[in-house]
């Protein structure tokens, strides 16, 4: 009596998801592995993506990476499709109003501490690394309120040292160069200072006070140097230390 052949297994029955695998044919009957579903699971993806539907990768449903296999979880490194879809527009807008309120609060400390000149405190704003656009847009406002104010500043500054460091109208002049402050405003500034050759000998009378007992050409460098660093001009120096010392 011949044997019936058995009939051939389809992979997707009971019989064939139960099927023991050991042995060649039954390791190329093996079941649908998670590798197998992943991969499915991708060109399904793939599948969707194509039609539109990017809703779908926030689903829940994908296999975990906790259940893969690790030759598989080890090459995830780079960024899912669901993260290549999170686009977020607001992005941009919250991050100027960020650096808008941390440069606002910067600039409001800086100025309680002493004046600045436009130019100086956007300078010091950019280097902490605020936006640029933040930057000018809170330079413009302050402006506009008059919290900053180049041509006050300008004046304010040049009494404030004329009268303390003693400095002459070349070297105010210098100064407010590196302010940034542009040129008709600095000219405006220095232009009514007055008094040069009286304020050179104040420095000079307090340098020469400071430096007796010493040899006479050690004094006369010395005052020299102080008023040249002052800024003076090289014929007010040479003529008010004569003077001083002739007097002293």
């Amino acid at each position: 009596m011949t044997s019936k052949s058995p009939e051939p297994i389809d992979r997707g029955s009971d019989l064939a998801e139960s099927r023991p695998h050991g042995g060649g044919s039954a390791r190329s009957d093996a079941p649908t592995t998670k590798l197998d579903k992943l991969r499915e699971a991708i060109t399904e993806i793939d599948q969707r993506h194509a039609e539109g539907e990017s809703e779908y990768f926030a689903d829940s449903t994908l296999p975990s990476e906790s259940s893969l296999p690790s030759d598989v979880t080890s090459s995830r490194d780079a960024p899912s499709f669901a993260d290549a879809l999170e686009f977020d527009d607001e992005a941009e807008p919250e991050d100027f109003d960020a650096s808008y309120a941390k440069a606002k609060k910067t600039a409001m400390n800086m100025l309680a501490m002493r004046d600045h000149a436009s130019g100086e405190l956007r300078d010091k704003l950019l280097k902490r690394d605020f936006l640029p656009a933040a930057v000018d847009e809170l330079i413009a406002k302050l402006q506009k309120s008059r919290l900053l104010n180049d041509e006050e500043f300008a004046h304010r500054y040049v009494r404030a040292h004329r009268e303390r460091r003693k400095l002459s109208r070349s070297a105010l002049k210098r100064e407010l160069n590196k302010k940034g402050l542009p040129a008709e405003i600095v000219s405006g500034a220095v232009e009514d200072v007055a008094g040069e050759d009286d304020l050179a000998r104040q420095v000079a009378e307090k340098k020469a006070a400071s430096t007796r007992g010493l040899d006479h050409e050690v004094r006369e460098r010395r005052i020299l140097g102080m008023l040249a660093r002052r800024g003076f001009a090289s014929s007010v120096c040479l003529k008010v230390t004569r003077e001083v010392l002739a007097e002293d």
